[in-house]
């Protein structure tokens, strides 16, 4: 089955993953276990589980885009009910949400580099925005000391507006998990009017 894998399905595959890391480090804030629980059965029920096996082991060989999509599916949908479910009785809880995106993003560094073009890459690498096909990215402007984008179309929209939640969540939580991710090195993230922003932090 492997021979027929390519790097790219891998590709995708992690970064699949690291949304449901997100989703599991989202579900940790908690407390109570018998409602951490509970939710979590209620997500592999309504909306099915993300894989964690080797992808060799579980991808369908006669359909592997179809069953990345539908991979990414779940992930984008679990992860957008668990957040939401969780604001419903208190969206306060939102700082507690953003703090565990930020720590999952220290345990996950990018690459430390002085080329915002490379840590644009690499941020490619590690957030879910659909398949490869989708290019939903467009650089507007980029240098070594910045880059900025925006989206064609936002992929993310339709899970959220499906669970009744609000797409800002996804992207102020998004941004906490970048901003962990880059701690420490020369640039920073941010979300400016619909548009995203590389740029070297100036000490």
């Amino acid at each position: 089955m492997s021979a027929f894998l390519g790097p790219i399905h891998y590709w995708l595959y992690r970064k699949i993953q690291l949304q449901e890391g997100l989703t599991e480090a989202m579900l940790s804030s908690i407390l109570s276990e018998e409602e951490r629980n509970a939710l979590e059965n209620k997500l592999n029920i309504t909306y099915g589980i993300v894989e964690r096996r080797p992808l060799e082991d579980v991808i369908d060989n006669g359909n592997i885009h179809g069953w990345l999509q539908g991979q990414i599916g779940i992930a984008e949908k679990r992860f957008a009910a668990t957040v939401t479910e969780i604001l419903h009785g208190d969206p306060t809880k939102i700082e507690v949400l953003k703090q565990r995106a930020f720590q999952l993003g220290l345990h996950n560094p990018l690459l430390d580099s002085n080329d915002a073009q490379e840590i644009y890459r690499a941020l490619n690498d590690v957030l879910l925005e659909g398949m490869p096909c989708d290019h939903v990215n467009e650089i507007l402007e980029q240098s070594e000391q910045r880059v900025r984008w925006h989206q064609t179309v936002d992929l993310h929209l339709p899970f959220w507006d499906a669970v009744g939640g609000k797409i800002e969540n996804y992207y102020v939580l998004r941004e906490a998990f970048v901003s962990g991710s880059l701690s420490g090195g020369h640039f920073s993230f941010q979300r400016i009017d619909g548009q995203f922003l590389i740029e070297e932090v100036q000490r």
